[in-house]
C-alpha cells in the first residue's frame, strides 16, 4: 500500500499569491498595477446541476462568485465567461455544445443589477469545452495589457474536458500572451480523473489548484482572492502589517503541510510493517526475505523523511527570503517617497 504523496508545488504557488505585491518579485504578473481585473470562466455543463446538500452546484458556484463580488474594491473589474451553456448532454447535441463559450459579463466594474442579470442567463446544460473557453478568455483580456493591469483568471470546473480539445494548451497560450495572467483552477466536487486534468493544468501555468466539495469551501477558496482584492486597495498604506500577517499566515500552512505528509510516511511505514509481519507469521516468506523488506521500508521511508524535511526547509526559506525582501524594498519606498515630499 502506497499513499499518493503531493509535491510543494502547488503549496509555493499559493505562498507566491499570498505574498502577492512584493516588490521584489521580479515576474511582473505577481507586482501590483494601476487596474485589477478578475475574469471567471464556468462551467455550465449538465453536471453542474448536480446537488450537494440539496443545492446545485451552479447555484452555490453563482452564490459564491456574488459574494466575491460584493466585496471588491470600487475600481477593480471583473468579468464572467461560461462554456457548455448550449445544448444537452446527448451526443446529436455534443458539437453545438462544444462550441459553446459566451461571455456573460464583460470585464468592467461591478454593478449589482447587471451582474445578477447576467447570472440569471445560463444553467448547466451540455458537454465541457474548456479549452475553447480558455482560448476565447485571451479575447476577453485583450485590451487588458499585463503593464498596466493585474490580470487574474479563475477557471471554476466540476470535471474534465469533455470536447476532444486541449485544455492544457489553451491554458499555456493564454498564460504566454501579453495580458500576463495568473490563473487559478477550482475543482468543484470533481471526481478523480477531473482532478488529475485539472491539477496539471494549473500545475502547467504556476497557477493554484483547490479542490471543493460544498459552497462553504467554495467560497473560502475565493476568500484568497478577496484578500489580494482588498491587498490592492490598501497595500502600500498597511505594507508592513499585512506582510507580516501573511508570513505568520505562510508559515501556518507549511507546519500544516509537513505535518500532514510526516504522517502519510509513519501511517504508511507502519501498515507495510504489518503486512510484511503478518505474512511472514503465515511462512509466505522465509526469515531471510522478511529481513531483507524490512530493511528495504525502513531505508525507503528514511528517504521519505528526509525529502519532507528538506521541503520544510525549502519552503520556510522562500517564505523567509520573500518576507524580508518585501519589507526592505517597502523601507526603501518609503524613504524614498519621503524624501521626494520634501
Amino acid at each position: 500500500m502506497q499513499f499518493d504523496y503531493e509535491g510543494p508545488e502547488n503549496l509555493i504557488n499559493r505562498l507566491k499569491f499570498e505574498t502577492f505585491g512584493n516588490p521584489q518579485v521580479t515576474d511582473s504578473r505577481y507586482q501590483f498595477k494601476e487596474n485589477l481585473n478578475v475574469l471567471f470562466i464556468i462551467d455550465a455543463s449538465g453536471s453542474m446541476a448536480q446537488t450537494i446538500n440539496g443545492k446545485a452546484k451552479m447555484a452555490s458556484a453563482k452564490d459564491s462568485i456574488l459574494a466575491f463580488v460584493e466585496k471588491l474594491p470600487q475600481n477593480a473589474k471583473v468579468g464572467i465567461r461560461v462554456y457548455g451553456h448550449k445544448g444537452s448532454g446527448s451526443d446529436s447535441d455534443k458539437k453545438l455544445s462544444c462550441s459553446s463559450s459566451e461571455l456573460m459579463y464583460s470585464i468592467s466594474n461591478y454593478n449589482p443589477e447587471q451582474f445578477k442579470a447576467a447570472l440569471n442567463q445560463f444553467s448547466p446544460s451540455g458537454w465541457t469545452p474548456i479549452g475553447l473557453a480558455l482560448r476565447e478568455a485571451k479575447k476577453d483580456l485583450a485590451a487588458f495589457d499585463g503593464e498596466n493591469n493585474t490580470n487574474i483568471v479563475y477557471l471554476v470546473s466540476d470535471g474534465i474536458e469533455t470536447c476532444e480539445d486541449e485544455p492544457i494548451e489553451a491554458a499555456k497560450e493564454l498564460y504566454n500572451f501579453n495580458i500576463t495572467p495568473i490563473i487559478n483552477v477550482i475543482g468543484f466536487d470533481v471526481d478523480n480523473e477531473g482532478q488529475q486534468q485539472l491539477k496539471q493544468l494549473a500545475s502547467e501555468v504556476n497557477g493554484i489548484y483547490g479542490t471543493v466539495t460544498s459552497e462553504s469551501e467554495l467560497q473560502k477558496e475565493l476568500e484568497k482572492l478577496n484578500n489580494l482584492a482588498e491587498q490592492w486597495g490598501k497595500w502600500l498604506k498597511q505594507g508592513k502589517q499585512q506582510y507580516e500577517r501573511n508570513y505568520i499566515k505562510n508559515n501556518l500552512e507549511i507546519f500544516v503541510y509537513i505535518t500532514k505528509e510526516e504522517s502519510k510516511g509513519v501511517q504508511e511505514r507502519e501498515k507495510i510493517y504489518f503486512i510484511l509481519t503478518k505474512l511472514h507469521e503465515e511462512k509466505v516468506f522465509n526469515n531471510e526475505t522478511y529481513e531483507y523488506l524490512i530493511n528495504k521500508n525502513s531505508k525507503y521511508h528514511k528517504w521519505i523523511d528526509n525529502e519532507i524535511k528538506n521541503f520544510n526547509k525549502e519552503l520556510k526559506a522562500i517564505n523567509e527570503q520573500n518576507y524580508k525582501e518585501a519589507l526592505e524594498q517597502l523601507e526603501e519606498k518609503y524613504v524614498t517617497n519621503t524624501q521626494i515630499s520634501r
